[in-house]
């Protein structure tokens, strides 16, 4: 495996068991596979879009228990992950994880030029920031199940 890897809404979907959202099939290859990236040394990065893609999906969750217990566990993670701890590192292609209008419309003009229905805004959070990782020399995994986002993995 590679020293970093992003986590798609699919992957994180998985790892949070969203009802209507995860298959029960492959959870258990996701959280041994989470586990195991982790223990190994490898860095786990989340973009801002992914969580917005993530907390939609949540707000599905039909048995309000559940989405309470969902919505509190992410934001938890978050607030985890803003403190330096764990479980991720959440990340823009610049030095501040807030979106900025500038930031809003270069994922607009990406996704444009992406032609739209080939990749959402989240998709292109990931590629982009893909980019940024490998200029630094790192090696990049992409969690995810959608394949297309997949093949960009090293």
């Amino acid at each position: 495996m590679s020293d970093t890897a992003i986590l798609d809404t699919s992957w994180l979907l998985e790892l949070y068991r969203v009802p209507r959202y995860f298959n029960r099939s492959r959870t258990s290859t996701v959280l041994a596979n989470t586990a195991e990236f982790i223990e190994t040394g490898g860095e786990l990065f989340v973009t801002v879009p992914v969580l917005f893609e993530v907390a939609s999906h949540i707000t599905h969750v039909r048995d309000g228990r559940n989405r309470r217990a969902l919505g509190q566990r992410l934001r938890d993670d978050i607030e985890s992950s803003l403190d330096h701890e764990s479980p991720w590192t959440i990340t823009t292609v610049g030095s501040d994880i807030l979106l900025r209008s500038t930031d809003v419309m270069h994922l607009a003009d990406r996704f444009l030029e992406s032609s739209g229905p080939n990749y959402s805004f989240a998709d292109i959070s990931i590629i982009d920031l893909a980019t940024e990782l490998r200029r630094v020399g790192k090696a990049v995994r992409k969690l995810a199940f959608d394949q297309q986002l997949a093949s960009y993995s090293d």
